[in-house]
């Protein structure tokens, strides 16, 4: 094991920022080596994901009430439905309806109602070809407000240290159990294990309800799997002379342990890339999942290839 790579790993995690997600399945979900970093396409042509969003038009919500159980002082009312008609949607109306749904639920959850209950009626206000814009009444029924108990871990063997585990989490014991702050920990999480070349690592958090003192506590399943070291570096797009120089400067070297972070650092510095651009456009990987080998080519031409 590499205890000492694992925590300096979680220290970094610990400072630094990291985006806020809203579905607690979601990020249990595998963190395979197919993933996105692997399939990214060529960034020389228009998103699929902004043509869909050219192609339907924006969605604005126009009126947003809230009715029922809310339990939720007015400004954190007035904070919710601000930011929800701020936000531009896209698809059909029932998918949009849906999405704001499941916003409005996460609000509550990230106050400690997590079996809240959210259900709604929308209405079509105004419509053309580019745009449209709705009405959407929400009946909240909130439940009990629960408090966060206790976080603990199994099947870890890398990180072995429990208290650096839990330091991942942004919530005492005691706090608000909040969806947003679980979910912020799990990313944390998979990025700790990544770093220290896991990159199959998957977590599944279960949640356990006791009623009696209005706590939730997580007990997170942890599967490892593999760890992967970088079998060989290449440099595509580049001269002999400048790719020799690029090699040099790379943070990665054959035989390290592999860390996608440090490989999408490098390329960032090095590389320039078209607005809105993905780094893994730049950074080809093929991994040998068996003998827990990966060999990482940096694209430097002026297109990315797939």
């Amino acid at each position: 094991m590499r205890t000492g790579l694992a925590q300096s790993v979680i220290l970094g995690l610990a400072c630094a920022g990291v985006y806020t997600a809203t579905a607690l399945a979601q990020l249990a979900a595998p963190n395979t080596v197919h993933d996105a970093a692997t399939t990214a396409s060529s960034t020389c042509a228009p998103s699929p994901q902004l043509l869909d969003r050219h192609v339907l038009g924006a969605v604005t919500v126009a009126r947003l009430t809230l009715d029922g159980d809310l339990r939720l002082p007015a400004r954190d009312q007035s904070e919710i439905t601000s930011s929800i008609k701020q936000q531009s949607y896209f698809g059909n109306p029932d998918e949009v309806t849906a999405a704001i749904l499941q916003r409005v639920r996460t609000a509550w959850q990230n106050r400690g109602y997590f079996k809240v209950q959210v259900d709604g009626d929308m209405k079509v206000l105004t419509s053309n070809a580019v745009s449209m814009s709705i009405a959407l009444a929400v009946h909240v029924d909130a439940g009990q407000q629960y408090r966060l108990g206790q976080i603990t871990f199994r099947g870890n063997r890398e990180i072995s240290n429990m208290k650096d585990l839990r330091s991942l989490f942004p919530m005492r014991e005691g706090d608000l159990f909040s969806r947003a702050a679980v979910g912020e920990g799990l990313v944390n999480l998979r990025n700790a294990y990544s770093q220290a070349g896991y990159v199959n690592f998957t977590s599944i958090p279960n949640t356990q309800i006791d009623e009696s003192t209005q706590t939730i506590s997580l007990a997170i399943d942890i599967d490892e799997g593999k760890q992967f070291f970088v079998s060989s570096i290449d440099v595509v797009g580049l001269d002999g002379q400048a790719s020799e120089k690029v090699l040099k400067d790379s943070p990665l070297k054959p035989g390290d342990i592999y860390n996608p972070k440090l490989a999408d650092l490098f390329v960032a510095e090095h590389a320039s890339l078209p607005p809105g651009a993905p780094l893994s456009s730049r950074v080809r990987r093929h991994f040998d999942e068996p003998a827990g080998r990966v060999a990482i080519a940096f694209d430097f031409g002026r297109c990315p290839v797939e």
